[in-house]
């Protein structure tokens, strides 16, 4: 069993060598999203996706936050009219975790059309206070469904949006982030994109005391959020960074994640050590 909520430890601790076999998983096709979700939540107008995991009992609830999607329609460069993700590679992470797991998706994803959805929720302001906030709401609410503290894994923007949730979010104890947005202003300069306007930037709101576990996983030949982006945030706010050697952003996440999810813990990941 995965438990990902040790107190902030002291020493030195190692990662455990992960061998994975690298070739042909650049090239895989994208993981199609089952045509419904298990059920949705509905928090203050808005229609929010949720897949569920029935894993082992665990003393933490695993939640799982996506990345970006499709915020912009690059051939017109125009806002997208749907920006839920046509791969999912962190729905997948999810039922790979032996602990009990749940996907919860983003507001306006899989549900663009709801009453309060307009495009700034997914462009300039997706990390924004309003997302934040009914993010908030729905992780205290799945918390108390299963009466247990959370940990909180996030996926490129859906890293940005576990730092950001874990500030409002009181049953939020553990924060692990997979090429995790975590500044987004050094992020907007690397990549040569206007800044997000009306966005939070994570590195300027940090983790709470009570968020014991930090974890920034990042892949060294990841182009879409580089690894400096990581490094940056654990400047500011002291957790473990691993980086893992071939690893892109979105290769080979699946292949190893269980391997991946009981070497940390077996490691003892809380300290403020870089591998």
């Amino acid at each position: 069993m995965v438990n990902l909520g040790q107190g902030v430890g002291r020493r030195r601790a190692a990662i455990i060598p992960i061998l994975v076999l690298l070739a042909g998983c650049a090239g895989q096709s994208p993981r199609p999203f089952p045509e419904q979700p298990d059920r949705w939540l509905h928090l203050e107008g808005f229609e929010l996706a949720v897949f569920e995991n029935n894993g082992a009992y665990s003393e933490y609830l695993h939640i799982y936050l996506d990345g970006d999607g499709r915020p912009v329609d690059h051939e017109r460069l125009t806002p997208s009219v749907d920006p839920t993700p046509n791969d999912a590679l962190v729905l997948e992470l999810m039922k790979r975790d032996p602990a009990r797991s749940v996907y919860l998706g983003r507001p306006c994803y899989f549900k663009p059309d709801a009453p309060p959805c307009q495009s700034e929720l997914w462009t300039t302001a997706r990390y924004g206070p309003r997302v934040i906030q009914v993010l908030c709401a729905a992780v205290q609410q799945l918390a108390a469904e299963v009466g247990r503290p959370v940990a909180l894994f996030g996926f490129s923007g859906g890293g940005a949006l576990a730092v950001l949730v874990a500030s409002c979010a009181e049953s939020v104890s553990s924060v692990i982030t997979i090429n995790g947005n975590l500044d987004t202003v050094l992020w907007a300069r690397l990549r040569g994109f206007q800044p997000l306007e009306g966005s939070l930037n994570p590195v300027d709101v940090g983790l709470p005391g009570r968020v014991a576990t930090r974890v920034y996983l990042v892949g060294e030949n990841d182009p879409v959020v580089p690894p400096r982006i990581s490094s940056s945030f654990s400047a500011s706010v002291p957790g473990r960074m691993v980086s893992l050697p071939e690893f892109t952003h979105t290769c080979c996440w699946i292949d190893v994640w269980p391997e991946l999810l009981a070497d940390i813990a077996t490691a003892g990941v809380n300290n403020t050590m870089e591998d």
